[in-house]
């Protein structure tokens, strides 16, 4: 079962992370900066990480170089 949300991302040494489940929704604040895929590596280890499961099992699916991103979880 595969689940999508929408991710919207930030670039703030903050850290900070929310899930809304009834939204589908993931609010997140990265300290990496988006340059050469960092970020998207770092927003798929931190999300594989709540989720706990393998960040090979997560797939951007819609705005790979946008602030605001869709992903599958499989």
């Amino acid at each position: 079962m595969s689940r999508k949300y929408i991710v919207k991302v930030k670039f703030d040494p903050s850290g900070r992370f929310t899930v809304d489940e009834t939204t589908m929704e993931i609010n997140v604040s990265l300290r990496c900066v988006p340059v050469k895929g960092n970020a998207n590596r770092e927003l798929i280890n931190t999300i594989s990480k709540y989720f706990e499961t393998k960040p090979s099992n997560i797939k951007i699916i819609h705005g790979l170089y946008s602030n605001t991103k869709v992903i599958q979880i499989f």
